[in-house]
């Protein structure tokens, strides 16, 4: 059966989470499960987490179960990354994933005996009934961000100190949040540049479709940064290549 108990804390923060985590495979690879009808009040766009889509994840320092989770932790609604700025003690930012696979689960798939009744008969006569299909996407996390001493959000590239917990919401990222994880400076007065440190821990996951999704946000990072199109070429054509290569076995 599935647990939509958590549901609520979309509802009372606003936020346009996607779903909740689910599982992991590793310290970097998690499962979300995408909120479906009826689960809550504002169900996702299929565009919310499409391939290659960026998400941002809680990452909490204390150990507190989900259902305890303050509403002060939870990211304001419609912030491009405000609350970085605002993180509370017991908060350690967020993670910052990549969905780069999708699945979908049905677990009456295989069932061939009778049935009592069809689909819309048990919305109609059990509307208590739970739907165990699910959709599941697989994401990869590829940094953090967290609010430093001065108030500015603090990016960092790579495998993050912490992981979410079972049942953190995840949330996608807009185009702003997008261009603060990828163009800061390293130091407060530096000129701010273009950063993809996660490339290297990315490819390291030996997985078909990371390329590919990787192929997709260089292509949405040449539409937010058009003065970057010499550099992001280049990223393009070396995972062009090396799906050609993997292909070709």
């Amino acid at each position: 059966m599935r647990d939509t108990r958590d549901t609520r804390d979309t509802r009372r923060t606003g936020v346009a989470a996607i779903g909740k985590i689910v599982r992991s495979e590793s310290h970097v690879r998690y499962t979300c499960q995408v909120y479906g009808p009826g689960e809550t009040a504002a169900p996702p766009n299929h565009s919310d987490y499409a391939f290659g889509s960026f998400v941002r994840i809680p990452l909490r320092a204390g150990a507190a179960a989900p259902d305890a989770l303050p509403d002060t932790l939870a990211p304001a609604p419609g912030d491009a990354l405000p609350p970085f700025g605002e993180t509370p003690a017991a908060s350690a930012g967020w993670a910052i994933g990549l969905i780069y696979d999708t699945i979908l689960l049905n677990p009456a798939f295989g069932a061939l005996g009778p049935r009592l009744s069809n689909d819309e008969q048990v919305e109609l006569f059990s509307p208590d009934y739970v739907v165990e299909r699910a959709t599941l996407v697989s994401i990869l996390l590829l940094g953090a961000a967290s609010a430093g001493r001065d108030g500015r959000p603090l990016m960092a590239h790579g495998v993050p100190a912490l992981a979410p917990d079972l049942g953190a919401l995840v949330s996608p990222l807009n185009d702003d949040e997008i261009r603060a994880f990828h163009f800061y400076s390293d130091e407060p007065r530096g000129k701010p540049y273009l950063h993809m440190g996660y490339l290297p821990h990315a490819v390291g996951q030996m997985n078909p479709l990371l390329p590919m999704a990787i192929l997709r946000v260089t292509e949405r990072l040449e539409a937010l940064f058009p003065e970057q199109q010499a550099l992001l070429s280049i990223v393009k054509r070396n995972f062009a290549w090396r799906l050609k290569v993997q292909s070709a076995g």
